[in-house]
């Protein structure tokens, strides 16, 4: 009986031990801001919660699964995959020139604002297998409509950093 209580005692060990493992791996930073487009976007957190610095819902860190591309290099990359599409994520007001101050926007863009984005998406989906560049004013929301893209299955999406504020223009400026 003795010898048998004695190999309980390294059983449990390994069981608490195994748990407590399985524990620190499920909270170990693995959940991020909703991207947002500012510096805590990168923070890692070990629970779903609130971002301390902006307030957006905490996601799972694998699930921000989009590229992104300067602002500078968007006209070259355009040119060299015609196919693209740019979807101006900003306000209807915003996209026509009338938002203060007016950054203009690029030639054939789709526009769907962020907010509107979610409810909208199926408006996109025959481009659900194309690359997709998105872009906003300054790549606050940007970086939430291409969370929200990929979410959606969209396969190849970009997102603008600097947003339309840090666009030199180029060949594909309207």
């Amino acid at each position: 009986m003795r010898i048998l209580n004695f190999l309980k005692l390294p059983v449990l060990l390994f069981i608490c031990f195994s748990l407590s493992s399985a524990q620190k791996e499920k909270s170990s930073g693995k959940y991020q801001c909703l991207p947002c487009g500012q510096a805590c976007d990168t923070k890692m957190y070990d629970e779903p919660g609130k971002c301390g610095g902006c307030g957006m819902n905490l996601v799972t860190a694998s699930t921000i699964s989009f590229k992104t591309i300067g602002p500078n290099s968007v006209c070259d990359y355009i040119e060299k995959h015609p196919g693209a599409i740019l979807l101006d994520v900003r306000t209807k007001e915003e996209f026509e020139g009338k938002g203060m101050p007016d950054f203009g926007t690029m030639k054939n863009a789709i526009n769907i604002p962020v907010q509107e984005l979610e409810r909208r998406v199926t408006e996109l989906k025959e481009y659900k297998t194309k690359e997709i560049i998105v872009y906003c004013s300054h790549s606050h929301r940007s970086p939430q409509a291409a969370y929200i893209l990929t979410q959606n299955g969209f396969s190849s999406v970009k997102n603008m950093s600097g947003g339309m504020s840090e666009f030199t223009g180029g060949s594909c400026k309207k």
